[in-house]
């Protein structure tokens, strides 16, 4: 099972030593706001909900922008830890460090036992640190650990269908005491997000809202007196639970604040062939297994229905005692186990969807809207097929509303509603749904009826590598099913296909319209300039399935491609995709993969259960090892350094944004230690002359080097003058780590780029850059060489020797919207660092156009990233995506 569910707490925040008994349930008036004068630069404000009582208004200046270090660390907090013994209940550092890596690595019982005893025995001539001696010992020390976090629990589920009952068991955590763990803690507390807030956009004379964190969303606002959200993610047999009023930075790690297993939910195995049965059979076991969903769910989630009716009191991390409301805010799965979670009928209903009453014919039509679902409706139905006279009568009633005759457990929440929080899911509905499972095997099967299939793998093997980008080498020769895979495939197709293809091949611009929508939806921030965007995305991509249905008579009327259509909907109401997305619980399946492999395979749940504790118990210690060791180094590092010891330039260098990296080992020291890019990997040291003696002949970057070189730093630096007879120092770099601020959410990212003769073997890599340059639209050029000067003067200088690529107006035999040709120059030409912006894709055109032999060009592939994909969005016809 695929599931993820968004819990929000609807919060009233108490002022200090208030009497709680007296408290009204009431929001606060709402003040007069005002915005502040604005900065002459580009902004961000933060307008705070008027019930926050801090009710403090920030702005933050996007000039040299770089997220805050509170942002993005884990900041624990110093009173939660025994600065004595961070590492109790274990009696010394070292039973803990053995435990720690007895649990990570899933030891058996009789092999620890075995180990203890040698370790601590003839190993060491009993001298060994470890107290624990044997198995028993260390498992003592371990329950000790474990009692502190949220024990599992056993239950059962039934019910009955063909005149069986059938019983289920299962383990779960009490998700309440999860959630108050949290809240209380104080490490969590200064990240903890209570209440919602609207965040804008400014540059100025434009202003405008944009999304990114549920709490800056609609529906958050909505509801809210004060509040705050958890995440449930439920797969397959994991149940966890995420806490969505943290940073996603947070929730979605492994550590302090992250995800938790919350139980495991019970397989219902189908006894029978569903093909031998008849259709009111199918009918009744599908009622069935919704059925001993609900029971788990129901039973998982009871501690939550009275705080979710009245409310219960928190002292939380920050000592300020608030009343909590939990409810149902996202439910991120499957198609398949939507329509299990939320009781509706599977894919060939007369209404399908989940979110809203869309008749089966009409899947394919995403410029329309339906009348939703919605929790007083579909209770209403079932109530009414519930009093229904005759079976045929309650039949037809449920049928008409593409419901089952269950109870969903969720009606009874005070602020959720299970049918509109079904949320687009970019993993299930694109990469592996309308991509992966529709529009690529329609893709292979027309490559495959054209004979195309060797020349589409040889063109993608030949494709340049790119960081995060995996290289495919068999494309039609291998059945992928993982959906990071399908989306690496798409984010290149597009280029590979372009030239051997039919001319117009609908596929093309169709395949690209749904990755225009996917790589927008995607994005980190929303503002409303880009939903307008993903708007018009969205209709042309239904416009050019109308052309891939005529072409290929592929039928559309699918659930998934409806799907879409609630994107914007969910983006505007909860946040952006990447919030509700269940990539992020796929490390959570392999870590339970890993806990099935070290059970008996018999009664599993338990055993994993216990491991799951035993981890968490060790975890939460080394959090506290951790924390307590950086306090030491810190007050080390206040102390006065050596005089002999390296000095804090020399042992890092700083991008412009503020993160450091390691200085390679160079000759050459770099001019300055807050450049927005640092050289790696060097090469060779000598002087300009020397270069050009050693390496003209064999490589034609070097011919006429010296003079080049000095006329280019002459018109660079005439303050410098430099003559003939004067030395240059040269150091060469096979690396370049560069630093920007990124379009998509303006947070600092960085490029690898590798300017290789051998890169691993695999023959020469010369990464791709753009620059910034006085001609309008995007300036791209290929590295060829990474060089660092010494001028007479001292002064040092980084440049790059490049070949410049063009703009050119050639095109393929299918051309796609938004689709940038450059032709690569034959000369070579120095480009200073400064004037460098990021890395930058481009794949050679393929086949070769007999029209230009003699040109070797490129397509900027834009899907990279976001960032690259709003820059190249920017620099075609589309209206600019703020900010610029």
């Amino acid at each position: 099972m695929s599931l993820m569910l968004f819990l929000f707490l609807l919060i009233i925040e108490l002022p200090r030593n208030t009497d709680i008994n007296s408290t009204p349930f009431s929001p606060a008036a709402s003040p007069a706001c005002t915005p502040d004068p604005p900065p002459p630069a580009a902004y961000i404000i933060t307008e705070p909900h008027p019930n926050d009582i801090s009710n403090a208004r920030t702005v933050i200046s996007l000039t040299n922008f770089t997220p805050s270090d509170e942002a993005h660390s884990r900041g624990y907090a110093t009173n939660w830890i025994d600065v004595a013994k961070p590492y109790a209940p274990w009696k010394t550092l070292a039973d803990f460090q053995y435990t720690e890596g007895a649990v990570k690595g899933l030891l058996k019982p009789d092999l620890i036992d075995d180990q203890l005893k040698h370790i601590t025995g003839d190993w060491s001539g009993g001298h060994s640190k470890l107290t624990i001696r044997n198995y028993r010992e260390y498992k003592l020390a371990l329950d000790r650990a474990t009692i502190s976090g949220v024990k599992f629990h056993k239950a059962t589920a039934e019910a009955e269908v063909w005149g069986v009952k059938r019983k289920y068991s299962f383990f779960y955590r009490d998700p309440w005491e999860w959630i108050k763990t949290l809240l209380q803690d104080p490490s969590l507390a200064h990240h903890s997000n209570w209440k919602s807030r609207k965040m804008f956009y400014s540059e100025g004379d434009h202003v405008e809202r944009f999304i990114n964190e549920p709490w800056t969303a609609d529906h958050w606002s909505e509801v809210d007196l004060d509040k705050g959200l958890v995440t449930k993610h439920v797969k397959m047999f994991p149940i966890v639970l995420r806490a969505l009023w943290l940073p996603s930075e947070i929730r979605n790690a492994s550590g302090n604040g992250g995800g938790v297993i919350l139980g495991f939910m019970v397989i219902v195995t189908d006894p029978g062939d569903p093909n031998d049965r008849s259709e009111k059979e199918n009918y009744e076991w599908a009622q069935f297994r919704r059925e001993i969903y609900q029971q788990v769910f129901e039973k998982i989630f009871s501690t939550l229905y009275v705080p979710a009716c009245r409310g219960e009191t928190v002292t939380c991390g920050d000592d300020f005692t608030r009343i909590c409301y939990p409810g149902f805010l996202i439910e991120s799965l499957d198609m398949e186990e939507a329509w299990s979670f939320t009781c509706c009928r599977a894919g060939r209903a007369k209404f399908p969807c989940p979110r809203c009453l869309v008749r089966q014919e009409m899947l394919d039509c995403l410029h329309k809207k339906f009348p939703p679902r919605t929790t007083q409706v579909m209770r209403r139905v079932v109530e009414e097929a519930q009093r229904a006279l005759t079976v045929t009568r309650k039949e037809e009633i449920l049928r008409n509303n593409g419901l089952h005759d269950v109870i969903h457990f969720m009606w009874n929440f005070r602020f959720c509603d299970p049918y509109q929080a079904v949320t687009y899911d970019l993993l299930h509905a694109s990469e592996s749904g309308k991509w992966g499972h529709h529009l690529w095997k329609l893709t292979l099967e027309v490559l495959e009826a054209l004979k195309l299939s060797s020349e589409a793998t040889r063109i993608m093997k030949g494709f340049p590598r790119w960081r995060n980008l995996k290289h495919i080498d068999d494309l039609a020769t291998k059945d992928f099913t993982d959906g990071q895979t399908h989306l690496d495939i798409w984010k290149c197709i597009v280029f590979v296909l372009a030239q051997i293809l039919p001319r117009g091949a609908s596929l093309i611009p169709c395949t690209r319209a749904l990755l225009q929508f996917r790589m927008m939806a995607g994005l980190k921030l929303m503002t409303e300039s880009r939903i307008r965007v993903i708007k018009a995305f969205t209709l042309a991509y239904e416009s050019c399935c109308e052309r891939v249905h005529e072409e290929h008579g592929k039928n559309f009327c699918f659930p998934k491609q409806h799907f879409l259509g609630h994107a914007v909907d969910d983006i505007l109401a909860k946040g952006v995709l990447r919030n509700a997305t269940t990539r992020v619980g796929e490390g959570t399946h392999q870590e339970v993969a890993q806990h099935y492999a070290a059970t008996n395979f018999r009664d599993v749940d338990g055993q994993i259960s216990l491991r799951d504790e035993e981890q968490e118990a060790v975890a939460r210690t080394r959090l506290f090892v951790d924390e307590f060791n950086a306090q030491l180094a810190n007050n080390a590092g206040q102390l006065e350094p050596e005089e002999d010891g390296p000095t804090h330039e020399e042992t890092a260098q700083f991008h412009a944004g503020g993160s450091a990296r390691a200085i390679p080992k160079s000759k050459l020291p770099p001019a300055a230690a807050d450049n927005h890019w640092i050289f790696g990997s060097a090469l060779r040291h000598g002087d300009s002359r020397s270069y050009e003696d050693l390496y003209a002949a064999g490589d034609p970057v070097f011919r006429d080097f010296d003079p080049r070189l000095r006329t280019f730093l002459h018109d660079q630096f005439p303050l410098e003058f430099l003559t003939y007879e004067d030395t240059i120092e040269i150091e060469v770099f096979r690396c370049v780590y560069v630093a920007y601020q990124s379009k998509d959410d303006w947070t600092q990212c960085e490029d690898i780029l590798r300017c290789n003769d051998n890169w691993y073997n695999k023959g020469p890599r010369r990464d791709c850059i753009i620059f910034n340059s006085d001609q309008p639209g995007l300036a791209a050029a290929r590295l060829r060489t990474l060089l660092r000067c010494r001028l007479p003067s001292g002064r040092v200088v980084d440049l790059v020797i490049v070949q410049v690529m063009k703009s050119s107006n050639w095109r393929p035999r299918t051309p796609w919207d938004g689709c940038l040709v450059f032709s690569e120059e034959v000369n070579f030409t120095f480009l200073l660092m400064d004037y460098v912006i990021r890395g930058a894709l481009l794949a050679p055109v393929r086949p070769h156009p007999t029209s230009r032999a003699h040109i070797n060009l490129h397509y900027l592939v834009d899907a990279v990233d976001g960032d690259m994909f709003l820059r190249c969005l920017n620099a075609t016809e589309h209206a600019p995506m703020r900010p610029d």
